[in-house]
């Protein structure tokens, strides 16, 4: 019972901040992007071709749990045109990696396919798919960092009770893979913006009136972070 309030809860957090979700899937891409720039030999094409067709699975699974039901043209998905207003990627969305990304996560029990007519088809999420989704987004959220500075710290301070210990660490933990520095073992630093981040993720976790967002330009020098953000 207390893991489906939790589920729901972070469901509910994910659908209120639908805008995270379509920046994450962004970035990814320009990750993907960027690395496939750099590498120029045939087996990183090959690997770039895979890490491309995951991110195109992932947001496929990301605008049914926004949307809902898809209704799909089986001449000319019309899932096309929404992730051309999302991206600029559009390009890697061809028909064929879609029909892949299509069958694969159905075989998987994350989608439901539904013929409407001989032209149409709706797709939407089953359970297992909602799950797949929460969680694969959960893990990957990350703070998009800049190379220009704003000259703002962001210090992120935190007093939660034992009662809620597992929460705690998974707070903590998540911090750090989003790439804060632990000044100490409840203070995180970072001079990148993660303002909307962190609300979304203490919104989910329930811990809202145990955690402190300070955002200040007066900081004393340290050389560990100077190392650590350059």
């Amino acid at each position: 019972m207390v893991k489906i309030k939790k589920e729901n809860k972070l469901k509910t957090a994910l659908l209120e901040n639908k805008s995270l979700i379509i920046s994450q899937l962004k970035n990814e891409w320009e990750e993907a992007e960027k690395a496939f720039e750099q590498k120029k030999r045939k087996e990183k094409l090959i690997e770039f071709a895979k890490d491309a067709g995951l991110v195109a699975g992932k947001g496929l699974l990301a605008f049914l749990f926004i949307g809902g039901v898809l209704t799909v043209a089986v001449v000319a998905p019309n899932v096309f045109s929404a992730f051309g207003r999302l991206t600029k990627h559009r390009k890697y969305f061809k028909k064929e990696q879609f029909n892949k990304n299509k069958y694969y996560l159905k075989r998987h029990g994350l989608i439901k396919i539904k013929k409407i007519d001989q032209d149409t088809f709706e797709m939407s999420l089953t359970k297992r798919g909602e799950d797949k989704m929460l969680g694969d987004f959960f893990k990957s959220m990350r703070i998009q960092k800049s190379e220009k500075s704003d000259e703002y710290w962001r210090v992120v301070m935190f007093d939660i009770p034992n009662k809620h210990k597992w929460t705690r660490d998974i707070f903590r933990h998540k911090l750090k893979e989003m790439g804060f520095y632990q000044l100490q073992e409840s203070v995180f630093i970072t001079p990148y913006p993660c303002e909307k981040e962190i609300k979304l993720i203490v919104s989910a976790l329930n811990i809202s009136s145990f955690v402190y967002l300070i955002k200040t330009k007066d900081f004393s020098g340290d050389k560990e972070l100077e190392k650590a953000f350059g």
